[in-house]
């Protein structure tokens, strides 16, 4: 029965989204997500995200990947430059990518704004606003991100 309610789950979110959606195996997706991008969400093997997950930007996903719930990927991508048009008539500027390499954590509430990439093995921790590229085999956190020590290898400060 669950297979089936995730199966329905994605059918309809296919349904609604404007972006061409390829997925790998074992993939699905918690209620109440969203899925918004301009263009395209490319999703590899083992993926899960989680409830109230929301894509706005162009994605793609590598295999071995777990999106917490409330996790929301969105463009840098209102242009706001020109002093003489209000916000609103600008218009947007190019749809951003985000990549996450995988074999990636992204912990509940995280935030992951513009074109960047969260390098394979990397952590990001709960509440964290991603705003540039992070590296391989971390675990990173905070507001903006950063990386605060190896995932693998010696801790810092004694546990």
């Amino acid at each position: 029965m669950r297979q089936l309610v995730r199966a329905l789950r994605f059918r309809l979110l296919r349904a609604r989204t404007r972006a061409c959606v390829s997925v790998g195996e074992n993939v699905w997706f918690g209620a109440g997500a969203v899925l918004a991008a301009p263009d395209f969400i490319s999703v590899g093997d083992n993926v899960a995200f989680g409830r109230g997950f929301h894509v706005e930007t162009n994605l793609t996903v590598g295999d071995d990947v777990l999106i917490s719930s409330g996790v929301a990927i969105v463009g840098n991508d209102h242009r706001f430059d020109d002093p003489t048009v209000t916000v609103f008539w600008q218009g947007r500027a190019t749809p951003d990518t985000v990549v996450l390499e995988g074999d990636n954590l992204v912990g509940f509430g995280t935030v992951i704004v513009g074109s960047l990439t969260v390098g394979r093995g990397a952590i990001i921790g709960a509440r964290s606003v991603v705003t540039r590229d992070l590296p391989a085999g971390f675990i990173c956190a905070g507001c903006p991100a950063r990386p605060m020590r190896p995932r693998y290898g010696p801790r810092d400060h004694p546990a």
